[in-house]
Order: structure tokens, then sequence, then C-alpha cells
């Protein structure tokens, strides 16, 4: 189940960035922000706590642009 939960995040984070992505001309930009300010360089190395934070933050500002 754990595992399965990660892929789950890993996921919505990756479908987040590119509807961030697919809204705003400066995407890259914000996204390497907030993935650099919740020290995560790769999904797949990241923590479970940090997969969680950047999660929050990424789905916020696509909550944001809805």
């Amino acid at each position: 189940m754990g595992d399965y939960s990660r892929q789950d995040l890993i996921i919505s984070i990756e479908n987040s960035v590119d509807f961030i992505e697919s809204c705003l001309d400066s995407a890259d930009e914000t996204v390497a922000f907030i993935f650099k300010k919740h020290g995560v360089s790769d999904l797949d190395k990241a923590s479970l706590s940090a997969l969680n934070e950047l999660f929050n933050e990424i789905y916020a500002i696509e909550a944001n642009l809805r």
C-alpha cells in the first residue's frame, strides 16, 4: 500500500505540473522554484514528506488557476 500511495502522489504532482504548464508562461520557473524550495530534484528519490509538501503547494497553484 505504501508504494501505491507514493506512486499516486507522484502521478498527482506530475499531472498538476502539466496543468500549470498549460496555463502559465512562467510555469517552468515557478515549478523549479517550488521543487528547489522543498529540496526535490527527483520525484522518485524524494522522501514521502517532501512529496506531500510539494504536492500541497503545486496543487494550490493548480486550484488557483482553475
